[in-house]
Formats: C-alpha cells, sequence, structure tokens
C-alpha cells in the first residue's frame, strides 16, 4: 500500500510539473529614435522607464539611437508579474497617455508585438510613438509594421 502511494504522488508530481508553464523566459525592449527633419534639440527623445523591480531613471536618446533592454520575465502563475512602463516626452511633446507599458508578459500584450512574442520595439518618430510589430510575410520571413500607439501632444 505504501509502495503505490508513493507511486502515485510521483505520477501526480511528474504530471503537475508537465503542466506548468515555463517559469522564466528571456526578454527583450528596443527604445528607437528616429524622429529626423527638424533640429537635434527639437529631435531628442527623454525617457524614463522602470519595471516591478527596478527604476532605471531617465535616459536621452539622440536622433537614430536606441536603447537595448534584456531581462529575465517571470511568466508562472500566479507570479506573472515583468512589466516595463515608461514615460516619454520630445520636442513634439509628450505621448498621451503619461505613463506606457511598453512590455508585459501578459500574453494578449505580447501577441501585440508580433510573432517574436518576447522582443518589442517602441519607435519615436516626427509624428508620435509607434510599436514596431514583428510579421512574417508571404515567403515566410521576418518583417516589421510601424503601428501608432500615440501622437504628440502638449501636456500643462
Amino acid at each position: 500500500m505504501e509502495r503505490n502511494q508513493g507511486l502515485c504522488f510521483f505520477m501526480a508530481a511528474v504530471v503537475a510539473v508537465a503542466l506548468l508553464p515555463a517559469p522564466t523566459m528571456a526578454g527583450h525592449l528596443e527604445l528607437r529614435n528616429e524622429i529626423e527633419g527638424v533640429a537635434v534639440r527639437k529631435a531628442k527623445l527623454s525617457l524614463r522607464c522602470w519595471s516591478n523591480e527596478d527604476d532605471l531613471g531617465w535616459d536621452v536618446l539622440k536622433p537614430m539611437e536606441s536603447r537595448v533592454l534584456k531581462f529575465t520575465t517571470m511568466n508562472m502563475w500566479p507570479f506573472q508579474k515583468t512589466e516595463f512602463r515608461c514615460q516619454f516626452r520630445s520636442g513634439f511633446g509628450t505621448t498621451s497617455q503619461e505613463v506606457m507599458t511598453v512590455f508585459s508578459v501578459r500574453s494578449g500584450f505580447r501577441e501585440e508585438c508580433g510573432f517574436l512574442g518576447n522582443e518589442c520595439t517602441w519607435v519615436a518618430k516626427r509624428d508620435g510613438f509607434y510599436l514596431r510589430k514583428a510579421i512574417k510575410d508571404k515567403d515566410d520571413m521576418k518583417t516589421f509594421v510601424d503601428i501608432l500607439k500615440s501622437k504628440w501632444v502638449w501636456k500643462w
């Protein structure tokens, strides 16, 4: 009887582990400044980003510069918590939302980034702030589409 209980416990543990999602994955967040056609001073992008664990502080990206953040995500229920939020300011104003979520482990959010899922790229352009979505073209090659997420607005 004791042997059967041990075997049942072992089998239950194997099934439980097999059904759990991967606890951690690699995350990749890129923030790009592609504002062009204006004076450099006006084209600079100021940004401040933070996650649940870290505040990365304020940074400035000149035109055609980018910052890449690589991190480990926690994606195991009930601990789905990795999320990066940022504030953005340019010579054209700020994003319409004061704080934008630029990466989240929520599966619906990651799907917005494209088929790569854990790679999100955000791009500042002269007319607004874009999410660069990775898609597959008709030949199954990776390509990108920029989706406007926020026009620049003035807030007082």
